[in-house]
């Protein structure tokens, strides 16, 4: 699962021939969020490997995520198309952390109503590349396949995530970001009114994140950052701390 996490020296200034066409990248942070919830906690790393166009319009990747007490596991494939200010992304994801309370030992299980794994189809809408000096950003995430069944295991729920984000300050050294989502489905059951993310629709996923580009060398730079969730849905709250250890 993308999200909130988000990696001693990091992000390298200038791009070799090679690079133009794969990203490389790993963080740790103290837990890891997603859409209001903590997937882990512990010492965290997640890394992805990715290749592209040069310009960047089709991208196709790898993500994983684990923690050093082992109890979470998650290996993703992603690809993503780009135009203008729009990008379209669909994420295959796979968490098989050893205390899942959901088929967690068929990785190529592909069984609606059996599968460990979820489909996730979103849509992201860069504001600022339409309307100058306005850099909001705007996604729609729907669960297309997968886990994501009402309580009785009939059928699909199609639970959706809403989320705005707009940077409050930006400088070449700092940045500081607030973001709102809320979920809900886009079928209906009577009896259940559950999401993928929480017991109910709602507003699930606050966020103020700050984060610093800490100059290393000439060179190099290593960012860190800090992130508070709320989830009001679920009432609870969340705080993470991490770094980008590097990013090619």
């Amino acid at each position: 699962m993308t999200g909130v996490c988000a990696c001693t020296l990091a992000h390298a200034q200038n791009k070799s021939d090679v690079s133009q066409y794969v990203d490389w990248g790993l963080e740790v942070a103290n837990n890891h969020l997603w859409r209001g919830i903590e997937v882990s906690d512990g010492l965290v790393m997640c890394t992805d490997l990715a290749i592209h166009d040069q310009k960047e319009h089709f991208k196709f990747g790898l993500w994983g995520g684990t923690n050093t007490s082992g109890n979470y596991k998650e290996f993703n494939f992603f690809g993503e198309v780009e135009y203008g200010a729009f990008k379209l992304a669909l994420w295959d994801t796979y968490n098989f952390s050893p205390g899942a309370d959901y088929n967690n030992k068929e990785f190529f299980n592909y069984s609606a109503r059996t599968t460990g794994r979820f489909l996730d189809c979103n849509l992201t809408w860069d504001a600022a590349q339409n309307l100058q000096n306005f850099p909001l950003t705007l996604q729609w995430s729907t669960i297309i396949f997968g886990r994501d069944r009402w309580q009785d295991n009939s059928a699909n729920r199609y639970s959706t995530f809403v989320y705005a984000e707009y940077p409050l300050y930006r400088t070449d050294v700092w940045s500081f970001h607030a973001g709102i989502g809320g979920t809900f489905t886009l079928a209906s059951k009577k009896g259940d009114s559950s999401t993928f993310y929480s017991d109910k629709a709602g507003i699930i996923h606050i966020q103020m994140s700050a984060r610093y580009n800490l100059k290393v060398t000439s060179r190099y730079t290593l960012p860190v950052f800090a992130t508070a969730v709320f989830n009001p849905v679920m009432d609870r709250a969340y705080f993470q701390i991490g770094a980008q250890i590097f990013k090619f």
